[in-house]
This record gives C-alpha cells, sequence and structure tokens, in this order.
C-alpha cells in the first residue's frame, strides 16, 4: 500500500477530508519555527501529510503510448457476485441510492441516484448505469493487459472507494465509452476538477500509464486557477492496488512567515544522496510548489530565500537542524514538506506581494 512518506513537522492531529471538488476543508497545521518565534498556523487550503494535489499525481505516472494486445474484456471477470449473492454492480446501485429499502436482496425500491458528471438525478433504474471511473478497455492499454487474472478482477470490482465504481446515467456512460481525458469530459464542466482529481487517482493507485494527449488534456485542467482553483484543491495520496509503484516520484509543501502568510519569492531545490541538484522550482503565489519527475533515491531539500529577506536554509524536522533525509520510492509522493522562512541577519523579510491570479 502506498502512503505519503512520513516527513511532516508537526501536525495538529485531525481527519483528512475533501477529495477534489467536494469543498470539504483540510485540518490545520502547526509547524515549529525559529527559537524564540511562535508556532505557524497555516492556511487550511495547503497539502498535509497525506494528501497532495491532483498535478502532482498525474506527474508521478508513467506516460506512453497505450499499448498491448486486441482488449479481451472477459480477462477482467466483471461483475463478480459476492458474499451476499448480489453482484458487484448490483452493490453499486444499491450504495448509490437514495432509499436502501430493499426490493428483493439485490435492489432497491423507490430510490433516486444522483448522476454528478451530467448533474441528473434519477428515478427510473433502466436509466441507471455503472460506470468505472477509468473504463476498462482504458485500463487494459494503460498496463492492464500484463496483469495476472487476480489483479484485473480486483481492478474491475473495486469496491473499497467510492471512487474507482459509481452510478452514471446510461446514456452519457455509453457517450463516454472508453475515452479518456483526451477524448471526452463530462457534460457538466462544473465535474471536471472533481473528474480529473479522480482519474488520476485511480491511474496512480494501479500503476496505470497516461497517454501525451490525455497528459496534456488532465494537465490543463488541474494546472488552471483562474475560476475553480483546480490546482490548489487536496487529494488524498491513494493506497496502492498493485505494488512497488512505477513512476516518478513527488516532494510538495509550502512556504510561509513565522506570522503563516505565504511566500511566493522563493526557490526550492531537491538534491539526491550525492548532494547533486536534481529538481529546482519557484514557489507559486499561493505558497505552495511542487518538486515532480524526482527518480527513487534519498534527497534534501533547499529553499531559497531570494529577494525575500530571508535566509537560506534546509528542510529539518528541527528548527535550525540537520537537514532531513527524505526517501523517496517510485511513484511515491512525500508531502507537508513545509518551513516557517527565518528573516536573515540585520534585515527584515520583506511583504510578499499580493496574491495574482495567473493561469
Amino acid at each position: 500500500m502506498k502512503q505519503a512518506v512520513k516527513h511532516c513537522t508537526t501536525v495538529v492531529a485531525a481527519s483528512l477530508l475533501a477529495l477534489c471538488g467536494s469543498g470539504a476543508s483540510n485540518p490545520a497545521g502547526q509547524f515549529p519555527v525559529a527559537a524564540g518565534s511562535q508556532s505557524v498556523v497555516l492556511p487550511n487550503r495547503y497539502p498535509f501529510e497525506g494528501q497532495t494535489t491532483g498535478k502532482a499525481l498525474l506527474n508521478s505516472l508513467v506516460r506512453q503510448a497505450p499499448a498491448g494486445p486486441e482488449f479481451d474484456e472477459s480477462a477482467f471477470e466483471y461483475p463478480m457476485v459476492g458474499p451476499d449473492g448480489c453482484t458487484t454492480r448490483e452493490r453499486v446501485i444499491i450504495g448509490g441510492a437514495s432509499e436502501h429499502t430493499l426490493g428483493s436482496p439485490c435492489t432497491v425500491l423507490y430510490p433516486q441516484w444522483v448522476s454528478v458528471w451530467d448533474v441528473t438525478v434519477l428515478v427510473d433504474p433502466a436509466e441507471v448505469d455503472v460506470a468505472h471511473m477509468v473504463p476498462l478497455e482504458e485500463a487494459w492499454y494503460s498496463g492492464a493487459w500484463a496483469w495476472t487474472a487476480k489483479q484485473r478482477r480486483d481492478f474491475a470490482n473495486d469496491l473499497s472507494n467510492s471512487i474507482s465504481l459509481r452510478v452514471l446515467t446510461a446514456a452519457t456512460n455509453a457517450e463516454r465509452g472508453s475515452s479518456d481525458p483526451g477524448h471526452w469530459w463530462p457534460p457538466y464542466s462544473g465535474a471536471h476538477c472533481g473528474y480529473a482529481a479522480e482519474w488520476v487517482w485511480v491511474k496512480t493507485r494501479w500503476n496505470l500509464s497516461v497517454d501525451p494527449a490525455e497528459y496534456a488534456a488532465l494537465m490543463t485542467q488541474l494546472d488552471e486557477m483562474e475560476t475553480i482553483n483546480c490546482r490548489d484543491k487536496p487529494v488524498y495520496v491513494p493506497p496502492l492496488g498493485l505494488s512497488p509503484g512505477r513512476g516518478p516520484a513527488s516532494i510538495i509543501g509550502g512556504i510561509f512567515t513565522p506570522s503563516g502568510t505565504p511566500y511566493s519569492l522563493v526557490s526550492v531545490q531537491a538534491y539526491d544522496a550525492n548532494h547533486a541538484l536534481v529538481r529546482e522550482t519557484r514557489v507559486r503565489v499561493e505558497g505552495n510548489y511542487e518538486l515532480t519527475g524526482l527518480p527513487p533515491g534519498k534527497y534534501t531539500v533547499k529553499f531559497l530565500g531570494g529577494s525575500s529577506g530571508t535566509s537560506d536554509q534546509w528542510y529539518s524536522d528541527l528548527p535550525g537542524g540537520p537537514p532531513e533525509v527524505i526517501t523517496l520510492k517510485a511513484g511515491s509522493i512525500a508531502s507537508g514538506i513545509t518551513v516557517a522562512m527565518v528573516a536573515a541577519p540585520g534585515s527584515a523579510p520583506s511583504a510578499p506581494p499580493a496574491p495574482a491570479v495567473t493561469g
């Protein structure tokens, strides 16, 4: 099971909430700063340990053209019959119904279903379908063709979460077919952020690849901020259905003043075990950053004060302590790698610029 790498500074215990688009809040976190300073209470919009962003998840996937032999739907053994005698499909329909009064062991009476992708409330069971977030044919050509029979069966009948399988209007499901986001998006534009985040969540969970057109379409959505701020919405780091991971790794976090104001005048660098610079990025106006595309290995992270009036410093669990080593496995994400910058000797940190809307 993949977990976020545990290198976060002290975080107030709270439940991790909100997949992209749900609107729920994140827990507040407290991060120690230099001796004599106040603890920093971070804004609740930044990813914490165990959380990431859709963009970082996308960049953890292997990018390659679709591959494999001719699609064989029967290789997925969907739907399976569970111990209660109901099929996977029937269990999803029962679970998604507004009324759980059973007319038979595997059907419900007088329910309603909400099809989120096309904003439709359904009352006729004949109009209800069950969609795989990542269609079976898409999964096949993204790597599932090489799986074992059990792995394909587990993927197709994954009831461990509310994302992999969902209720949808039969007409919309037929329209989508096996298309990926390079060729199809939900009719309701307000669902696009959640759709993109959930798509990459499932692909990350199952080590599936993305093709170039699919990657470009998803990145356009997940890096969008002008209207719905999709790139700032937190997403859980998914548990792996297949282990180990395959793709590049990422380090994400934020940079703040001791008072909790985000900085955007700082660069972040990742160094490998040989002290060689591997990746560098600028902090965004929101005060967060993503170091993506990292090979597996051990890393230390350095924050450069630049024109912010703060000192350069290494990420450490202890204020002013030695650099913390962050171990990354293939496809893993270290989240919550956040610091409170300290003013350089003899100077006061300059005020951060007013947040600006950028593309």
